[in-house]
């Protein structure tokens, strides 16, 4: 029977790669992103296979809509890939603080809202996979990373406790922590760095070069 799954941050990276592994193989897929325009090629190819959702993952309202929209889709929800997230490469002293809780929001109160909305779900199903894309800053941390490294950490530390949690009846979480990987994750990082204060142009600005 296929199964039906839910990415975050389906539009790039790990999330769209796997948006397309899940459909090939014939499962059924809510597709979620910002902007869903980026998502129309699914559609066209698996039109009774997908559903696209706009969704910004600091909303927990959108979130349980998200699910629901699944249960309403498909009847069951499966598998949860949590894989929204973005960086933006700064020292932390010149990093404002709206800038750096934005960074937490996205990436880990969006994997709490999210897995908030599906565990009910799952729980009652007494079956689902949540998978958690964390990193590998979660562990060694990163020069100019400070507010990702922190999130993912939490991503990992959260993960390691809930899969504890939901054992028991069924469902099974984990956190998968990659190194550097041919996304487009780097060029976005980059793309935010201010004039370096010249104390940390021998760390971060050793990146830049």
């Amino acid at each position: 029977m296929p199964k039906t799954w839910l990415i975050t941050g389906s539009a790039s990276g790990i999330g769209h790669s796997t948006a397309e592994l899940v459909l090939a193989r014939g499962d059924n897929l809510i597709a979620t992103a910002r902007n869903v325009d980026r998502l129309l090629d699914l559609t066209r190819r698996y039109e009774e296979q997908v559903e696209l959702i706009e969704l910004d993952v600091t909303d927990a309202s959108a979130s349980r809509g998200a699910v629901a929209a699944a249960m309403e889709r498909f009847g069951r929800l499966d598998v949860l890939l949590n894989n929204a997230g973005y960086a933006h490469l700064s020292p932390f002293e010149q990093v404002s603080e709206d800038d750096f809780k934005a960074e937490i929001d996205t990436n880990f109160y969006g994997v709490v809202n999210l897995t908030r909305a599906a565990l009910r779900v799952m729980r009652q199903q007494k079956s689902g996979h949540i998978i958690n894309i964390s990193s590998s800053s979660a562990r060694f941390g990163s020069p100019g990373s400070t507010a990702y490294g922190a999130a993912k950490w939490a991503v990992s530390g959260f993960t390691a406790s809930l899969a504890k949690e939901v054992k028991p009846f069924g469902v099974k979480a984990i956190a998968v922590e990659p190194g550097s990987i041919r996304t487009n994750w780097t060029r976005v990082a980059r793309g935010h760095v201010p004039p370096l204060l010249p104390e940390y142009e021998p760390t971060i600005g050793a990146i830049m070069r």
